[in-house]
């Protein structure tokens, strides 16, 4: 009942704070009113000012002379030339001056029309100097005059303004009380329902009370009125750049709104369009139902997308963006028929972040580096994502020139009997571009794997820069890498499992999973559990490789990609993935270690963390493979290593000669060969295409 009571106050303050704003705006339009009145009564005084003025002046000439309100067109009816200089002074001078002079034509004109009996019967004129001061002074209060009704209309505008501005907020407050007593009733009828229910049903439903709460109260931005009985509508992000849009939704929408295996877009919500339903709540849901999808994949904000990497969306006929006004009829009339999914399209770079799964700013830099050098090398562990990096990137430099990504992106699979069929396929480039045809050339060469054509020197040769832009993925290799920057011109990016774009790539990926699954199924909490658990196991056996061996043989994300979304399948899966692949791996990998560098910390068996942490509900797992000190050899050698750890100058050439190793390709090929091949032992192992 205290947040009902809460609620109830919270409405009696709004309603209080509108009744004050009515008030407001009765008062504002009764003054508005009584300045009316007294602009009619000014606007009278200057009439009978006016008249007061024309019967000053009869006898005198003034009678024929034209009133104030057809100055202007008297004077645009005239020639330049002949009035330019009484144009420019005051109507009453002008006229007070042809009155008075001998020569002027009209006053001749008028004497010859009137005949002699008129002249006769007229009084005689006033004396100039009197009919001056007169005309002077009703002049003055009609400035006067004219200064204090142009204050009352400054006066009036800025009343208006604020009238239409206490309006709007009036408005806005009725919709916000509005939605406040809905939620107030809301909350009524969960707290109504609890009295007779049990104390544990209770608690349960006030958790629940409370998560449905933080549902209904604004953290961000106020939740759109939206009706939800209206037709129920996809959201959907396409996966893909703005200027392929188009051909995309005709190749697979069509005119009539209907999907053909459209497998390049991803749900992220569901939503209600009315008969009501305004286009700027629609904006309002849209930007909001992409913010909430992006805070659940990342929720550390490490993707920094937000509302502002929408470019535009479309639903059925209409395309609504930033920077234009609305379409003709309501968002209602183009949800019509079979159309049932909303399309959202995301800025160029903002879209390869959202498909990579990258941070912006990495994509940004990413796609400077090969618009600006032409030639990118990415280095890494096996499995660290380089291959499906190199692939998006390639495909996005295509988009931005306007090519289609599946004739302008070439990808060459290097192996250890390739070597010399790259140099004939860069060879043949090479010529194509000699000839200025580039129309039939790919703008975006991938070369994966290249650390596999020995030796590199020979294998590229003397590159032209003509060439395509050639984007290459090469394991964690320095000194190849060295070489390729100062020989061929490669600027190399490194892909390490500890630094971006790979450290938070498992997690991205798992819960953009989870999250399509419970788009349509509901909430997996249990499943959610283990997706979560297992980047948390990932970074466990990178530090543990990190303390027995070295950061060259780190494990890549790609190995838990494929975990299934079911309970018993996923435990069987982590079951065969941690018995014929790392297990081995690490025993094989400390022992290396172990013989390189000596024992460097107390020996901790890595199966311990899974035993602890175990996120399946029963019985901990039985048949997990351990991994001992004796597996990795330090019982035999405990006596050397303990002698080895009590003298500071051979721990101090360890570690010179581990930085040594580090940058040299000293066993980086088997390493990657023996965890690639260990992953093919296993039953119900996976992989993706991200390598």
């Amino acid at each position: 009942m205290d947040v009902a009571s809460r609620f109830a106050h919270v409405v009696s303050a709004f309603e209080q704070s509108l009744t004050s704003m009515t008030q407001r705006l009765q008062h504002l339009t009764a003054t508005s009113e009584k300045k009316e009145t007294e602009l009619q009564e000014l606007r009278q005084a200057m009439d009978a000012l006016r008249a007061q003025s024309l019967q000053a002046g009869i006898g005198t000439g003034l009678a024929r002379q034209p009133s104030s309100d057809s100055v202007s067109s008297l004077s645009s009816a005239c020639s330049l030339e002949k009035h330019d200089k009484k144009k420019k002074k005051g109507w009453l001078r002008s006229s007070f001056t042809k009155a008075f002079s001998r020569n002027a034509k009209v006053t001749k004109v008028q004497c010859q029309n009137e005949g002699e009996n008129e002249r006769t019967h007229s009084p005689p004129p006033p004396a100039p100097t009197d009919a001056g001061q007169e005309v002077a002074e009703l002049q003055k209060q009609l400035r006067e005059k004219d200064l204090v009704l142009t204050d009352i209309r400054l006066e009036a505008l800025s009343s208006a303004h604020q009238l239409e501005s206490l309006k709007d907020t009036v408005m806005k407050m009725r919709s916000e009380m509005l939605s406040l007593k809905q939620n107030n009733e809301r909350l009524q009828r969960m707290v109504s329902g609890t009295p007779n229910l049990p104390t544990d049903l209770t608690d349960t439903r006030s958790t629940s009370s409370m998560d449905a709460l933080s549902d209904l109260i604004p953290t961000e931005e106020p939740l759109p009125d939206v009706e939800t009985d209206g037709k129920r509508i996809a959201i959907s992000v396409y996966l893909g750049q703005p200027q392929s849009f188009e051909k995309y939704y005709i190749e697979h929408y069509g005119y009539d709104g209907i999907g053909d295996n459209a497998t390049t877009e991803i749900s992220i919500a569901h939503t209600s369009i009315g008969a009501t339903t305004s286009w700027g709540q629609l904006d309002n849901v849209v930007r909001r139902a992409f913010k909430q999808y992006v805070a659940r994949l990342d929720p550390g904000g490490g993707l920094g997308l937000g509302s502002d990497a929408i470019a535009s969306y479309k639903l059925g006929e209409a395309e609504r963006k930033p920077d234009s006004g609305p379409p003709d009829l309501l968002p209602v009339g183009y949800a019509v028929g079979r159309v049932t999914t909303l399309h959202v399209v995301l800025q160029p770079v903002a879209a390869l972040a959202f498909e990579a799964l990258i941070p912006k700013s990495v994509a940004q830099r990413l796609v400077s580096l090969l618009a600006e050098h032409r030639r990118l090398l990415l280095c890494g562990a096996p499995g660290t994502g380089k291959t499906h990096l190199a692939t998006r990137l390639a495909e996005f430099h295509a988009q931005s020139l306007g090519r289609d990504p599946a004739e302008a992106v070439a990808t060459f699979n290097v192996d250890n009997k390739s070597g010399k069929e790259l140099r004939q396929y860069l060879s043949h480039l090479s010529e194509q571009a000699a000839t200025g045809d580039n129309s039939v050339l790919p703008c975006v060469v991938v070369l994966d794997n290249l650390h596999k054509a020995r030796p590199l020197a020979d294998t590229l040769g003397s590159l032209p820069r003509n060439l395509p832009c050639l984007l290459g993925t090469m394991a964690q290799s320095a000194c190849s890498a060295t070489d390729l920057q100062l020989h061929h011109g490669f600027r190399w990016v490194l892909v390490a499992p500890h630094m971006e774009p790979a450290r938070g790539l498992l997690g991205r990926v798992l819960r953009r999973r989870l999250a399509t699954l419970e788009l349509e199924q509901g909430p997996q909490p249990e499943l959610a559990a283990i997706l979560g658990w297992l980047p948390r196991v990932w970074q466990h056996l990178n530090a543990f490789l990190d303390t027995h061996s070295s950061g060259d043989v780190a494990i890549g994300p790609r190995l838990f990609l494929s975990c299934p979304l079911e309970l018993d399948a996923a435990r069987a899966w982590f079951a065969d993935v941690w018995n014929y692949s790392l297990a081995p791996y690490l025993r094989e990998a400390a022992r290396e270690g172990l013989q390189l560098y000596g024992r460097r910390a107390p020996w901790t068996d890595p199966t311990q963390f899974i035993l602890d942490t175990y996120p399946w509900p029963g019985a901990p797992p039985q048949g997990l493979t351990t991994i001992s000190a004796k597996d990795v050899g330090l019982e035999t050698g405990q006596a050397a290593q303990a002698d080895n750890e009590g003298d500071p100058l051979l721990n101090m050439l360890m570690r010179l000669q581990e930085a040594a190793n580090y940058s040299s390709p000293h066993s980086n090929d088997s390493d990657c060969n023996s965890l690639d091949s260990n992953i093919t032992h296993g039953s119900n192992v996976g992989t993706e295409s991200v390598s």
